[in-house]
């Protein structure tokens, strides 16, 4: 039963290590590029507003390497 109890501890301290890591490893949610768009991206109709600072995000895309740019917009 002890054994039981190990391990339950240990997927729970794996799963909040694993949380933790990709916290710091995964930037696609806060990456803010700037103001200008890199040559060969091209405007998509995707933009997403910001619930809490009603900040507007316009999509570029890249065909060739399949990247995704985000702009502010003002």
């Amino acid at each position: 039963m002890i054994y039981v109890l190990y391990y339950i501890l240990f997927q729970i301290l794996l799963f909040i290590t694993l949380l933790i890591i990709s916290k710091f490893k995964d930037k696609r949610l806060h990456e803010d590029h700037g103001e200008i768009v890199p040559p060969g991206f091209e405007s998509t109709n995707e933009v997403t507003i910001d619930p809490v600072t009603q900040e507007k995000r316009r999509v570029y895309f890249n065909p060739k390497t399949g990247d995704r740019y985000y702009k502010v917009e003002k």
